[in-house]
């Protein structure tokens, strides 16, 4: 699914703008790279007539199947219908906020664009009821062999391990679709999603890790350059919970 998000600068961070046509830029989010990037629309700030018309274009240009913004003018509005863009009108808040909630709302990406999930594969229950499930950012999927990641979400992987006293019985690679560039809480709502207990990070912001313990998941901070070594690091009782002071200043 692609979005945009009218915007009064070119940053995750900017307020929505309320304009359609004039909007001092557009932020595009893909959540199928999960790459966000901003269009500066300078033209149509400065533009006579035609503004709204010529941003409907762009959109099309862009891929655009959804915009939010505060208010579509009604040639707007009708050049949007007729490229089959949809609009939400009324949009407040940042562009993160928008693009987070926008991209975790699935089934309305599926009934605008009639496409196929994002994430096809969904991870089997936990083979042991009194198991528990350990999510791990990794680079590859090769289960315990993994190289772990340093960004819990913006990694290629999350490599999930059920655990049941202290023996692993089941290993499992997910492919990470959940987070965009600036996007905190995509990833939270997903290894939630996937049954996850449990999350070792390297290191992890302070809004993130709020929603974890919101979702009533458990972040450690972790060791090891693999998941083997990690896993190994937590059974042995050499891993906890993330300190306060261990926060760091960045999202992922």
């Amino acid at each position: 699914m692609i979005i945009a998000v009218t915007a009064q600068e070119g940053r995750m961070d900017s307020p929505v703008d309320s304009h359609f046509g004039r909007a001092p830029f557009f932020m595009i989010a893909n959540s199928e790279t999960m790459e966000v990037h901003a269009i500066d629309n300078k033209e149509g700030v400065n533009a006579g007539n035609g503004a709204g018309t010529s941003a409907a274009q762009l959109m099309s240009e862009e891929r655009v199947e959804v915009v939010y913004t505060g208010k579509v003018g009604p040639k707007a509005a009708e050049a949007l219908e007729k490229a089959g863009i949809r609009y939400v009108e009324e949009t407040t808040g940042t562009v993160e906020e928008v693009v987070d909630l926008a991209l975790r709302d699935v089934l309305i990406a599926r009934a605008q664009n009639n496409a196929q999930p994002e994430i096809e594969t969904i991870p089997a229950e936990p083979v042991a009821i009194d198991s528990i499930r350990v999510a791990i950012p990794s680079d590859c999927e090769n289960g315990l062999t993994s190289s772990r990641s340093g960004h819990f979400g913006k990694c290629a992987f999350y490599t999930l391990v059920d655990i049941a006293g202290d023996k692993v019985v089941a290993v499992q690679s997910m492919k990470n679709g959940g987070h965009v560039v600036g996007g905190c809480s995509v990833p939270v709502t997903l290894l939630k999603g996937w049954g996850v207990h449990k999350v070792v990070v390297s290191g992890i912001g302070g809004r993130p890790l709020m929603g974890f313990r919101e979702e009533g998941i458990e972040v450690y901070s972790g060791q090891g350059n693999t998941v083997q070594e990690t896993i190994d690091a937590y059974l042995q009782g050499e891993i906890g919970p993330i300190s306060q002071n261990q926060v760091c200043g960045g999202g992922a």
